[in-house]
């Protein structure tokens, strides 16, 4: 009788970005995986086609940053975590450029380097709330004593 040994593959399970944020706030992206048999060799963070974060555990620099036009990776978040299950960053001042397409790419190490990733889009937009008031009490005010008291 043989031993028949699955090999469990790279998998990304869950990728989380916001489909539509204010410009005012600060928003998390995430991205879970199963390394499976592999051992991680890195994480990286784009924005349309560009890469802007990189998580590379076994480098003396395990963190580091890009510079791309509407991405600013608040660095020292107490949010901002990655290891071998998962990554957690946080943008801030966010501005029209920061809409477009994230991607999470996940890498296994030698010998075989297996890739994964995934991908959401956000969208950076202005929320306006606008607040209706009613003159209604002051109106009946008026009509029933014919006084002004606005």
């Amino acid at each position: 009788m043989t031993a028949l040994t699955l090999a469990r593959c790279l998998q990304l399970t869950e990728i989380t970005v916001p489909e539509v944020v204010d410009v005012r706030e600060t928003v998390t992206l995430s991205c879970t995986y199963d390394m499976g048999t592999h051992k991680l060799n890195s994480v990286k963070w784009y924005k349309d086609e560009r890469e802007f974060f990189r998580y590379s555990p076994m480098m003396p620099k395990s963190l580091m940053f890009f510079d791309v036009d509407g991405v600013t990776v608040l660095q020292n978040s107490t949010v901002q975590f990655c290891n071998q299950f998962m990554c957690s960053i946080q943008l801030h001042n966010l501005n029209i450029r920061s809409s477009g397409s994230y991607r999470c790419e996940i890498s296994g190490d030698a010998p075989e380097f297996k890739l994964t990733h995934g991908v959401g889009n956000m969208t950076v937009a202005v929320q306006v709330t606008i607040k209706i008031y009613t003159v209604r009490s002051q109106m009946n005010a008026f009509i029933a004593t014919g006084v002004d008291y606005g």
